[in-house]
């Protein structure tokens, strides 16, 4: 896979990368678009940076929904899923009576925002802990029953978990907020070019992520998809030109003056990722991921879920006893990138993310060297 594959690719030489679930990676077919738009608008920038923009992005965004099956008029691009859950969290109305239910497992700066929102409310913020290797649905909702007894305003989940990698039971997490009477909101940072979106069968009411981590696009792109009761609701973090705009598009199209660029190449990178699907390449990538599931467990690692709630190309493994940071550290040192860090409830978490330029062998290199760690 990795000989024809890695040309695709800026990457180094001899670096094995098993991170661009963290901050994607653009492939040279993305970035020679993106070089091509930059010298075309900087010819212009009156022309191409004025209303013309935004017929360009409602093209791109109208190709983005029909990539992920979902509704066109429902979806915006905006600048990364941090800013989208800026506008959804700054937007929704909070008391000192709300309640609002987030997942222990949730990533790090969304905890965060909801945190500093509920404080100025006065609302109540609960965090629910999600066992850990998570095995059970039934389990999950009976934890979620035994500390919401009550009625709640907004659930935040994550389709796919970001550290602990973990495709959550959607649909039934969706079942739970509509009988408390809750808004559901999804995080999707690892979702779109990695596994469906469905919003609607979800029970959704807002969902945002970003596109740049799964497809090869540039970076950063991110997308919003609002449900009809929240359509006119959300409004962008900041106040610029476009804030007061009826078209959801139109809204986040001008966060005042940015780089467009990535957005732009949203359409080329789709469309690579299509070729890439069509010539098995995608599958490839799964097939090598659970091959990463088996011998990361052979070499003494712990899996973080049943095989049910595992995505397609992204797995994590419990490190029992090892230090984040010397495992880091020794991966960085071995050339071999990877997410390293800590869960929930303090345990040592190793995160691999399967492309279409790793192969069996950056498989067996990255197993060496956690049988190392794990074996002093």
């Amino acid at each position: 896979m990795k000989s024809t594959a890695v040309v695709q690719f800026p990457l180094v030489a001899d670096i094995i990368q098993f991170n661009h679930a963290s901050y994607g990676l653009s492939s040279l077919r993305a970035i020679e678009e993106g070089e091509r738009l930059r010298r075309e608008i900087e010819s212009d920038p009156t022309v191409h940076l004025g209303a013309e923009l935004t017929a360009r992005l409602e093209v791109q965004t109208a190709d983005v929904a029909r990539a992920l099956g979902i509704d066109q008029d429902r979806i915006t691009l905006c600048t990364n899923a941090t800013s989208a859950a800026a506008a959804i969290i700054a937007s929704v109305p909070l008391s000192s009576n709300s309640v609002v239910v987030i997942l222990d497992v949730e990533y790090s700066s969304i905890r965060r925002a909801w945190e500093i929102a509920c404080a100025k409310a006065g609302a109540s913020l609960i965090s629910v802990s999600v066992p850990m290797p998570f095995e059970s649905t039934t389990e999950l909702m009976a934890e979620l029953d035994a500390q919401i007894p009550g009625p709640v305003d907004y659930l935040q989940v994550s389709a796919i978990t970001s550290s602990t990698a973990i495709e959550l039971p959607m649909s039934e997490l969706g079942n739970w907020a509509a009988q408390r009477g809750a808004q559901l909101i999804v995080d999707a940072a690892h979702g779109p070019g990695h596994i469906p979106l469905k919003p609607r069968q979800w029970g959704a009411s807002a969902v945002f992520g970003t596109l740049h981590k799964w497809f090869p696009t540039l970076r950063p792109v991110g997308f919003l998809w609002l449900a009809s009761e929240f359509d006119t609701l959300i409004r962008p973090a900041e106040v610029s030109l476009t804030w007061d705009s009826s078209s959801v598009v139109e809204r986040f199209s001008w966060p005042g003056t940015f780089d467009p660029v990535p957005r732009l190449t949203v359409q080329t990178a789709i469309e690579q990722w299509a070729d890439w699907e069509s010539d098995g390449l995608i599958d490839g990538c799964k097939k090598l991921a659970d091959l990463a599931d088996h011998v990361m467990v052979d070499s003494g690692a712990r899996w973080t879920s049943a095989p049910e709630f595992r995505p397609p190309r992204l797995r994590a493994f419990i490190l029992d006893g090892a230090n984040p940071l010397q495992v880091k550290d020794l991966l960085q040192a071995a050339e071999i990138r990877a997410w390293v860090g800590q869960g929930a409830q303090g345990e040592c978490l190793l995160r691999l993310a399967t492309h279409i330029y790793n192969d069996e062998n950056d498989v067996d290199r990255v197993t060496h060297r956690i049988k190392e760690v794990l074996s002093r």
